[in-house]
């Protein structure tokens, strides 16, 4: 795979403790692997954890070619939404689950299991996933696999629509006694596939109807079943981007005045955003590009993705 590059011994004796760094972002432990140890997580992807079930009918984050705006739609005609997530996501999913799932999954791997606990060693951090290896996005998706079959399941008896992005989980109906019982429903569906490591984020749960305003992911559904990016989000972007062309002091300012931040932390931002915009609503960034051209919009979303 790497033309010589590594020996399979290499990888087999790679102490991952020794290759990685912490980086502290907004009250959160960010781990970067080292090069090697990221070029060992693209072999382990390629061969191991892009053959791992995702309920692609439900799931839509982290998976290519799927969007936020995916995740959105079909709840557009509903009447009443709950909205959740999971508390400490990626640290609820430790060992013993990504063991589990790795074990049971029909991969190409033949000797999986003589080379398990390495593999382990090599996704996980004090036996939790860690925010920043690129392995953990899939292999979350996979962890939860048997709960999105679960949810989906009791979700088409009742007349329910669900889906999930990442943590964040979305559960809608004709109307509010229809899902007055959904955050115990989801709370037992995640105790019998996963046990008692996942919780609801009481802080961020609620249940909308139609007749406020029904904001989904940062999309907003309109009256008319249409789904637009909040108009707050879109005015934003607009005139930081009117500025970045026109007048970078003046934006510089604005980041200083509004959050506190330097012009290259406020561009990071922005970034974000555009970034969000292109995986939340295409023909939204296709106006952009009109009004402030490819080459500005294409070097934002460069820089998002980095």
């Amino acid at each position: 795979m790497y033309h010589d590059k590594y020996r399979f011994e290499e990888f087999l004796t790679l102490y991952a403790g020794d290759h990685y760094s912490q980086v502290l972002w907004k009250n959160r432990t960010i781990y970067k692997p080292s090069a090697k140890l990221k070029d060992f997580h693209h072999f382990i992807g390629g061969f191991l954890l892009e053959h791992l079930p995702v309920d692609q009918s439900v799931s839509f984050a982290y998976r290519k070619g799927a969007t936020l705006l995916q995740a959105v739609q079909p709840h557009s005609r509903s009447r009443a939404f709950y909205q959740t997530d999971l508390e400490r996501f990626f640290d609820s999913i430790t060992n013993n689950l990504i063991r589990s799932v790795l074990e049971q999954a029909a991969t190409p791997v033949s000797d999986l299991s003589d080379h398990l606990d390495h593999i382990l060693s090599l996704l996980t951090i004090d036996g939790r996933l860690p925010i920043g290896y690129s392995t953990s996005p899939i292999l979350s998706n996979a962890c939860l696999y048997g709960f999105d079959k679960r949810l989906a399941a009791i979700s088409h008896e009742r007349g329910w629509i669900y889906t999930r992005y990442a943590d964040d989980i979305i559960v809608s109906a004709a109307d509010r006694l229809a899902i007055e019982d959904a955050p115990q429903v989801i709370e037992d569906c995640l105790g019998t596939e996963l046990g008692d490591g996942f919780k609801l984020n009481s802080s961020k749960s609620k249940l909308t109807t139609i007749g406020r305003k029904i904001k989904l992911l940062g999309l907003v559904i309109l009256p008319t079943g249409a789904i637009v990016i909040d108009r707050e989000v879109r005015h934003r972007i607009e005139a930081w981007l009117h500025f970045y062309v026109s007048d970078r002091p003046r934006l510089a300012k604005i980041f200083q005045e509004e959050r506190k931040e330097g012009l290259e932390e406020g561009l990071q931002r922005l970034s974000g955003l555009i970034g969000y915009a292109h995986a939340a609503d295409p023909l939204y960034l296709e106006k952009l590009r009109a009004k402030f051209g490819n080459t500005v919009i294409d070097s934002f979303l460069r820089r998002s993705a980095q």
